[in-house]
């Protein structure tokens, strides 16, 4: 049923690492759709000029801005998705993409962030995210069991059978850490994000994003989305509203969507991300590829 999926991927990556894998065709749209956001969002288009909070708004808005211009870029060449995901808050990008959502409101529903990031800074919150190399979801569940409870840490993400990413408190997390250390980790640390998004303790802190999300108008997405939640198939506007509306406080298992995405016949995949973001964590079966913003510039991938 369906053959080609597109990707895209979260907040996270280093806004210089985004923008320095554009062409300069592409930067000149990203540079438009920025001036667009920006001076509709009261963001200072030199971000060194943002102050506070504004600072993390202007670098969450970049990969944003650059999953557009990715994705039209693609479409330009003759690339067609049949279907899509989203990982964590590239779950806005794809509604967005897919047109279930406008641009305009996705870069609204990121910036309600901001009042999670405000409310758990006043309230002297300490909560933080992690990432485990080495180690599969299975692997690290059995790890942890009975050395944390639900309400101090979660695996926020089964990634690929290499790659989990862990959520919660941050004493628990840098805990975590140590104990896959100790057990062969190839490689683990904290992310230093201040949040802890995909652990359920976020739904208290999310009003402003949940409500934001509901009264939103979405319609039918261009494309089906696959849930990374319950990994269904996605093709009502309720249904993208949903995903959106437990983004932030919800586990997800990026590992089964991609599975079951092969199941469903998906043999070619395509990072939306600039700069191959998706492609570092995520793993689809030999026979199939996963391919980049470079794979197509430069040639790798042709109709």
């Amino acid at each position: 049923m369906y053959n080609r999926a597109f990707l895209f991927n979260g907040i996270g990556s280093k806004p210089e690492k985004i923008l320095a894998k554009l062409t300069p065709e592409m930067m000149d749209r990203y540079e438009t759709y920025r001036t667009e956001a920006f001076s509709r969002l009261g963001l200072d288009l030199d971000m060194y000029k943002n102050t506070g909070y504004s600072v993390k708004a202007a670098e969450w808005m970049v990969p944003f801005l650059c999953d557009r211009v990715v994705y039209e870029y693609f479409i330009s060449k003759g690339i067609i998705p049949d279907i899509g995901a989203g990982y964590s808050s590239g779950i806005v990008s794809a509604s967005a993409c897919f047109d279930s959502i406008r641009y305009e409101d996705a870069y609204d529903i990121v910036m309600t962030h901001l009042s999670m990031f405000r409310t758990l800074q006043e309230k002297g919150i300490k909560l933080d995210m992690g990432i485990i190399i080495g180690f599969h979801y299975d692997e690290l569940k059995e790890l942890f069991s009975g050395k944390f409870s639900p309400d101090e840490l979660v695996i926020g993400s089964g990634n690929s059978k290499f790659h989990v990413m862990i959520s919660g408190k941050a004493e628990a997390v840098e805990k975590a850490i140590e104990v896959c250390l100790n057990a062969g980790a190839i490689k683990a640390f904290t992310m230093n994000t201040g949040t802890a998004f995909h652990h359920p303790l976020m739904e208290q802190y999310s009003f402003e994003y949940i409500s934001l999300c509901n009264k939103l108008e979405y319609k039918e997405p261009k494309y089906p989305i696959i849930s990374v939640f319950n990994q269904t198939v996605m093709k009502t506007a309720d249904e993208v509203r949903k995903e959106n509306m437990i983004n932030v406080f919800t586990p997800m298992r990026w590992d089964l969507a991609l599975k079951n995405l092969e199941e469903l016949g998906v043999t070619e995949f395509f990072d939306v991300s600039a700069n191959g973001a998706i492609n570092k964590f995520s793993r689809v079966s030999g026979r199939y590829r996963l391919y980049t913003l470079k794979d197509v510039v430069g040639g790798g991938y042709t109709l």
